[in-house]
Order: C-alpha cells, then sequence, then structure tokens
C-alpha cells in the first residue's frame, strides 16, 4: 500500500500528465447545442441526476447577470468519435481548420441520435434551458475519443463530482473494474463511499450466491446502475430469501436481453432508457405501447443506436414482452412486498427468527414429498401455492396494513391467530410438516376465545366449571361463532387488464395499496395467474401482483390456445348451389377418414402403450382431415366473393335504369329515412392520434323499413367491390329510440388491425365482425380481404334489413 506522500506524487503526476495530453490533442472551440450533450457518468441529459440547489443558484446568476460563456474556465469539455466529428463538419459546413482558427466559435450540429459525451456542465446546461433568452447552446472544448485517452477523460470527469452525484451503481461498477488492474484505484473509488454503504457493499462482493448475479447487472447493463442502492441490500443479505431475489435478478437480465434483441446490444442502454421502459408492459398494455414506440422510432431513447433498422426490430421485439419491466430500482421496491411473506415461512418452518439457511431451504426441509435430488416441480408448485395463499391474508398474517389509499385514514390492526390457524392447515393439506404447523393447528382460536370468555365472566377464584361439562359449552359456543356471516357475501372478482386508464406508474411496484389489496387478494390463484393476459388497453393493480409473482417464483403460463372462429367449418355460400367436382372429391376423400375413426375397435385401456399409437393416429387422420376442410373453406370464399360482386353489378344496374327513368325522387313520407353526412372533428386523443383513419361519416337510421328508398350514402356503399388500398369500417352505433345507426369510417387496408383495436376500446366488451351485405360473421385475420366490414356489439341481434348494403329494390 502507497503512503500519504506517495499517493500525493502519484496524483500530481497524473495530473501533469492529462495537461499535457489535453495541450497535444485538443480539436478546437465550438458552439453546441445543449440537447446534443450527455454527461459522465452515465452519460443522460442534461436534466437528470442534478444538483438542485446548484441549478437554482445559476438561474438566478443568469437571469440577472447573464452568462458568460467566452471565458475559458466555463468552457464544457466534450468527446465526440472521429467519423462522427467528420458528418458533423461536413452538416455544419466547416473545417478542421475553422474549429481552432476562429475567434468567435462556430456552431456545430450533430446528425441525427448522436451526441457529445462531456465530462462536466451538467447544471449550467440544466439552468440555462430555464432562460431561453440566452439562446440554448453552450461552448464545448472538443476533444475525438482517439485522441483523448479513457484514463485521462476518467480523470478529468473526477474532478468535476460536483456536477453530478456518483451512483452507487457507478462506484460498484469501478471498484470492480479496477480490482485486478488498479488497487489505487480501486481505493480511490471505495473512498466515495460512507463507512456504512462501504460495509454492505463488502458483504455483498462476498456473498456466495447474490454477488455473481448481482455483477451481472451491473457490468452489462450500463443504464441500469444508477437505480442501484446499497441501503436496502443490507436488509435483503438478512432477509435469507435468497433464491426469490436470484430469480428476479435473473428475469432482468432475461427480459432486457429478450427486449434488445442480444446481450451486445445492452450497451445501448442507458439510466434514462431504464426510466422509461421499467414498469411497463408493451405486450399488453396498448398504451404502454403506444408511449414507448414513439420513443423508440423518435429516437428519444436509445440515443447510440443509430441504425434505424435496429429501431424498427425492437419496436417488434417489444410485442413479445408480457410482464412489467423490472430493473434494479423495482427489485429493491418489490422486496418490500416479499420480506413479509418470507418472514412468514421463516416462522412457519422454523422456531429461530434467524434460520442459517434461506426461507426456501427450510420449506423443502419440512417438505413430505421431497426427493433426494432436490426441489422439483411438485415442490415449487406446492410452494407457489402457498405463498399465493399468504399473499391473499397478507393483513391477517403479518398484522401490517397496506398503504394507504388518498384520504384513506390509519387503521389498527395485528396478527389474528385465526389467519394463522387457516394457514397451518393450508400448509399440512399441500404436504408441509413442521412442529410449528402442529402446534397452530391443535390450538384452535375458537376454542381458545372461548374458553378466556368463560374464564373473564366466572374467574376461577370464585367459581369453577365441571370438567365434563365444560368440553360441551365450549364446543357450543364455537358453534354459535359459525353462525357468523362474512361482510363479503360474494368474493370480488378483478381483472387482468381494463379498457380504460389502470394502474399509474408509480404503483406498480413496492407494498401493496390497500384498494388493491381489497379489491384483488380474492383472485390471488396460481390457476388464473398461469392463463395467458389478452392483449388491452391497459394493466389493473391485478396484472401488477401477477407480475410481481412471476419475477420472484416464476409462473408457468398456458399455451394461448385460439377458441374456434365458426369460420373453422366449411361456410356454404348465401344461395344453395351445388359443390364443385373438386370439393365433392374432397368430402369423398374426407368421409372415410371420419368413418374410420368411428370404426376403431374398442381400446384396452390397461395398454397404456397401444393406447398412445391408437391415439396418435387418430390425431394425424384428424389434422388431414383439418386441411382438407380448411381447402374447402377457401373454395367455399372465392366462390362467394365472385357470386357477391355479381350480385353488386346487377343491383347498380337496376339502380342507374329506376333512376334514369324516375321524375320524381322515389321518397314516401312516411318512410322516409334519416340520411344525412356528418363531419366529424377530429378529437385530440391519444388513440386517434396513433391511428391514422378519415373522418368522414355517414349515419343511416334503422328505426322504420328501407323499402325502395335509396340515397347517396347508399349508392356509395354498394359500389363494385375492389382490392383497393382504403377499406370501410362501419361502427354500430347504438340508439334507445331509433334502433341504431352505423358511422362510416375510411383507413387504409395496411392499419385496418390499429382501427379495430381501437374500436373494440370503443365498445368495452366483445364484438362481431360482419359482411357488408348480410349478418354473416367474418373471423378476425380475413378482414383485410374485404372492402367494407361491419363491427358491432356481439350481443346485438340484426336482421338483414339492418345491414347499411342491404337494398331492397
Amino acid at each position: 500500500m502507497l503512503n500519504p506522500q506517495a499517493q500525493t506524487d502519484r496524483l500530481v503526476c497524473l495530473t501533469e500528465n492529462v495537461i499535457e495530453e489535453k495541450r497535444k490533442k485538443f480539436r478546437g472551440i465550438v458552439k453546441v447545442p445543449i440537447e446534443d450533450l450527455v454527461f459522465a457518468p452515465d452519460f443522460t441529459p442534461w436534466d437528470y441526476n442534478i444538483s438542485a440547489a446548484k441549478v437554482s443558484r445559476l438561474e438566478r446568476i443568469f437571469k440577472n447577470e447573464g452568462c458568460n460563456r467566452s471565458e475559458p474556465s466555463n468552457f464544457i469539455l466534450g468527446t465526440i468519435s472521429e467519423h462522427i466529428l467528420s458528418k458533423a463538419l461536413d452538416l455544419s459546413k466547416l473545417t478542421t481548420a475553422d474549429l481552432q482558427s476562429r475567434k468567435d466559435p462556430p456552431m456545430l450540429y450533430l446528425p441525427r441520435f448522436q451526441y457529445i459525451r462531456c465530462a462536466n456542465g451538467r447544471s449550467r446546461a440544466n439552468a440555462l434551458s430555464a432562460t431561453p433568452q440566452l439562446g440554448s447552446w453552450w461552448t464545448v472544448e472538443l476533444y475525438t475519443v482517439v485522441d483523448l485517452s479513457a484514463e485521462a477523460f476518467d480523470i478529468i470527469t473526477e474532478n468535476y463530482m460536483n456536477e453530478g452525484v456518483f451512483s452507487h451503481g457507478h462506484i460498484c461498477e469501478r471498484i470492480v473494474h479496477h480490482r485486478s488492474k488498479d488497487p489505487t484505484e480501486e481505493k480511490r473509488w471505495w473512498a466515495r463511499l460512507t463507512k456504512n454503504s462501504a460495509s454492505i457493499l463488502r458483504r455483498l462482493l462476498k456473498h456466495p450466491s447474490l454477488a455473481h448475479h448481482l455483477l451481472q447487472l451491473i457490468l452489462h447493463i450500463p443504464g441500469i446502475r444508477e437505480g442501484f442502492e446499497l441501503s436496502p441490500w443490507g436488509k435483503i443479505m438478512a432477509a435469507k430469501c435468497d433464491e426469490e431475489i436470484i430469480r428476479y435478478m435473473e428475469f432482468i437480465l432475461e427480459l432486457w436481453v429478450e427486449l434488445m434483441g442480444s446481450k451486445e446490444a445492452l450497451d445501448y442502454v442507458d439510466p434514462e432508457d431504464v426510466r422509461e421502459f421499467q414498469l411497463r408492459v408493451p405486450g399488453v398494455s396498448q398504451l404502454d405501447f403506444h408511449h414507448l414506440s414513439t420513443l423508440v422510432t423518435s429516437g428519444n431513447a436509445f440515443k447510440r443506436m443509430t441504425d434505424g433498422a435496429l429501431r424498427r426490430e425492437l419496436v417488434v421485439r417489444m410485442k413479445s414482452i408480457k410482464y412489467l419491466i423490472p430493473s434494479l430500482h423495482t427489485l429493491q421496491k418489490d422486496f418490500k412486498y416479499l420480506r413479509p411473506c418470507t418472514d412468514t415461512i421463516i416462522r412457519l418452518f422454523s422456531h429461530n427468527r434467524n434460520p442459517y439457511v434461506t426461507a426456501q431451504s427450510l420449506a423443502f426441509d419440512a417438505f413430505s414429498s421431497k426427493t433426494l435430488l432436490g426441489p422439483d416441480v411438485l415442490f415449487f408448485e406446492k410452494l407457489k401455492c402457498l405463498y399465493l395463499f399468504i399473499m391473499r391474508d397478507m393483513v391477517g398474517i403479518t398484522g401490517e396494513w397496506p398503504l394507504l389509499e388518498v384520504g384513506e385514514m390509519p387503521h389498527e390492526c395485528a396478527r389474528l391467530p385465526r389467519s394463522w390457524y387457516r394457514l397451518a392447515h393450508e400448509a399440512r393439506r399441500l404436504g408441509f410438516h413442521s412442529d410449528e404447523i402442529a402446534r397452530l393447528v391443535s390450538e384452535d382460536p375458537d376454542e381458545q376465545v372461548a374458553l378466556r370468555a368463560l374464564r373473564e365472566a366466572r374467574p376461577d377464584s370464585i367459581s369453577e366449571y365441571s370438567p365434563s361439562e365444560l368440553q360441551g359449552i365450549v364446543r357450543t359456543i364455537v358453534a354459535n361463532f359459525g353462525e357468523a356471516r362474512d361482510h363479503i357475501t360474494g368474493k370480488p372478482s378483478s381483472e387482468f387488464t381494463t379498457t380504460g386508464v389502470g394502474e399509474p406508474i408509480s404503483r406498480r411496484c413496492g407494498r401493496q395499496y390497500s384498494g388493491a389489496y381489497a379489491r384483488d387478494r380474492w383472485n390471488f390463484d396460481l390457476a388464473g395467474f398461469s392463463d395467458p393476459t389478452p392483449e388491452s388497453m391497459d394493466i389493473t393493480s391485478l396484472f401488477v401482483r401477477k407480475s410481481v409473482f412471476h419475477a420472484f417464483w416464476r409462473i408457468e403460463e398456458k399455451p394461448n390456445v385460439p377458441t374456434p372462429e365458426p369460420e373453422d367449418e366449411p361456410m356454404l355460400p348465401p344461395q344453395t348451389e351445388s359443390l364443385s367436382s373438386e370439393n365433392e372429391l374432397m368430402y369423398s376423400q374426407g368421409m372415410p377418414v371420419h368413418a374410420e375413426a368411428q370404426d376403431q375397435p374398442i381400446l384396452d385401456w390397461n395398454n397404456s402403450y397401444e393406447h398412445n399409437r391408437m391415439r396418435r393416429r387418430v390425431e394425424i387422420r384428424h389434422r388431414k382431415k383439418k386441411k382438407q376442410k380448411r381447402a374447402v373453406r377457401q373454395a367455399s370464399m372465392r366462390r362467394t366473393s365472385q357470386t357477391g360482386k355479381r350480385k353488386n353489378r346487377r343491383l347498380i344496374q337496376n339502380l342507374l335504369e329506376r333512376l334514369q327513368t324516375a321524375k320524381q325522387p322515389m321518397i314516401s313520407p312516411a318512410t322516409q329515412p334519416v340520411a344525412r353526412q356528418l363531419a366529424v372533428q377530429q378529437q385530440p386523443t391519444i388513440q386517434q392520434q396513433l391511428i391514422p383513419y378519415e373522418n368522414t361519416t355517414s349515419e343511416i337510421s334503422m328505426a322504420e323499413d328501407w323499402g325502395a328508398v335509396i340515397s347517396t350514402p347508399t349508392l356509395d356503399l354498394i359500389r363494385p367491390l375492389a382490392q383497393t388500398s382504403e377499406m370501410t369500417v362501419l361502427e354500430f352505433i347504438e340508439d334507445d329510440l331509433n334502433g341504431g345507426s352505423w358511422k362510416e369510417h375510411k383507413c387504409h387496408r395496411e392499419s385496418i388491425s390499429e382501427v379495430i383495436q381501437y374500436l373494440k376500446g370503443h365498445f368495452k366488451r366483445d364484438v362481431e365482425f360482419y359482411h357488408q351485405h348480410e349478418p354473416r360473421t367474418i373471423a378476425e385475420h380475413e378482414l383485410p380481404r374485404h372492402d367494407a366490414i361491419c363491427i358491432a356489439p356481439k350481443n346485438v341481434m340484426f336482421e338483414e334489413r339492418h345491414f347499411p348494403a342491404e337494398e331492397q329494390l
């Protein structure tokens, strides 16, 4: 170890080397917009990781005295790569000589998604943004990455440490980086921590199970370091929940790799990206997807990703994210929810409140069906069920009230013996056994309350009960307790998603709120959690619990098997026609297959091998039959489309002949329908900004019979079908007085799925898609094949005369 004098000499030498390197490799002085600057140590924009007091002081100085950006001591030191500098010079119409020869520094403009990495100046840039009258640029002392070494840049950055506080994650990364290379530099980084933080970090780096997974995150995901705090990790190590924490950290790495596409692409992630993406689920919440996709496509996220194709691929991958995106920050918050659960497990299976082994190890030792190879699928399934039971009755078991809602008064609560009694019975039912479980099961809380009430009413000092009669009295009182009814007669049902605005971002991690606990706890069920969550407008608090549970214990989701549509069976044309010879051949080939499957002999179910072999044969034949039915359906659809086009041409021809011969409008006063064009002004909602469709609408009343009345909107609807780039979507608008009307939307064929998703959210219930000419449903995946479709709620009953394209001539 170096003595103090040797360390001082070394620092002086390092400073002199940096000064000499800056003098020799200086590139020039330029003016740069503050939007093109990112700042050390995490290389984020000027509005993150700031010192509020310093910014406030600089704002007052700038407003009262102005800012002197020509003073060399006020310059910001920045670095840029050689090829990006060359592109910036071409864009700014400058040369390298202009950067050093001009007295007035020139303005340097950078290409899109490119930034100058600055060692200092974050607070100055932030204060300047509050005084736009001074101009949104600053003077930068520019070096290239090749010319200025990484060591020199690090030393310069550390000298400006007051510009922004180094996060614990950044300090940890620097300590690990210098550990095997330069012990002196490692010691300098240790000095930035308080005594307590340094003690926690030393124990954490020596932890046999947590250290490796934590360093995997800190070293491979630069943007995740800012959310790392050392103070919670002292409690995490003491909680004896290592397996759950490790699963959470593995989930963080797996999900970010899935999002970015590879481990190498994790270098693009900066702290600003983590703050925007964490606690969002773009694969389920449409609001989250639109928010994040906008950030990615606009370049505001992953600013170091310059390839547009990579950005488009990232947007596509976001749809596969089915759980809340985690980070070290969310882990530290969610630990507050995990801690009462694992403490309950430890209390249930161990007399020692501070055991030497983890909660999962204690549970495995208490499991009656454990195997010699360690925890297996059966054990984890039973353990998950036990944790869910604890989560359902968290207040009664732990005696801790959830976070209070706005305006809610604090509640007095304590551990309920009845809750522990039920927990012990559930644990024994699941196959767990321990001395504590046996004790809890043997002590019925109702009997204890009954005995205590009898002794308080008649103290032993003045009276006594006959031992033979006491048990009968107690059983009678306990039976009377059973007459009580719960306040909640039926368990409320919650959904994982909503068509409105869902759970706020700030409530998607950490402890549960009291309103969400009361509403969701009856739905904490492993079977329900295992069902895939369909995409919707936003997520609810119940989905947050599902996602947190998956991060700590994992959920094996059931395969998402789509429900069969009506089109899964061959569709006949509207008019009775004979099958073509090709279709007749398919049916003739399919019928013997079905008969053969039915004529199979009765199987010997005791012979499992023969049963499996015969079942596979039946499945193969079923697949062949399904393929044949699909061919029949496609041929029938082609024939139906051709028939519909011929029918439209005949209708239009007859209509034109009638219009030419008619001398007066064919409108009867008694049966005149309401047909008018409405110009609907586009509302500046989020959904309409994201879904490109025209606002031309037409409403056609269904209150009366249409008869032979033909209006201009109706004539537009019955024009011949053509595979154009536009589609017509007719939305059903319910009306209690007139029965309902139809609103017409125009959209591009490529964007039909986005329009349909918007309309689904508008109806807020299940919908059906109908053919333009008749009340025949259409599968959603076949919508782009049609030029006009109708969408309406599933429970609305239609007749053919109600459809907007049905003409009775």
